[in-house]
């Protein structure tokens, strides 16, 4: 597998992150995770698509309408690292970071890791 490859699967997995209904966040993450795959941020871990799944649900009720952009992609040995940006659903920056993604043989994610800041609670 190509970097090009691994972008597209990146891009895919991170479009699953956004306002987006049910049928097409499943769709999107099983072209772009492994069944079995972890996820950490920050504030939490989850294990598997479906628990994945309801951890993006979350987001988006909590933060409705966000949406990330890839900024920047290093890959190499079947990892890579993302720099993206983080929208509210106006469109304005909401928050910036990276994550890390471990590629299986068969070019999904088995792990993705994120890194920022989590924002304050506005008052």
């Amino acid at each position: 597998m190509n970097d090009e490859a691994r972008l597209k699967t990146w891009n895919t997995y991170q479009a699953a992150w956004g306002p987006i209904d049910e049928d097409e966040r499943r769709r999107l993450l099983e072209q772009s995770v492994v069944a079995d795959c972890v996820y950490t941020d920050p504030g939490s871990q989850v294990e598997g698509r479906d628990a994945l799944m309801a951890r993006i649900g979350q987001t988006q009720l909590k933060f409705p309408g966000a949406h990330f952009r890839n900024d920047s992609f290093l890959e190499h040995h079947d990892q890579g690292l993302f720099r993206w940006t983080m929208y509210d659903g106006a469109g304005r920056v909401f928050v910036t970071g990276e994550s890390f993604g471990r590629f299986g043989d068969d070019g999904r994610l088995v792990q993705a890791t994120g890194f920022f800041e989590v924002p304050a609670a506005k008052s």
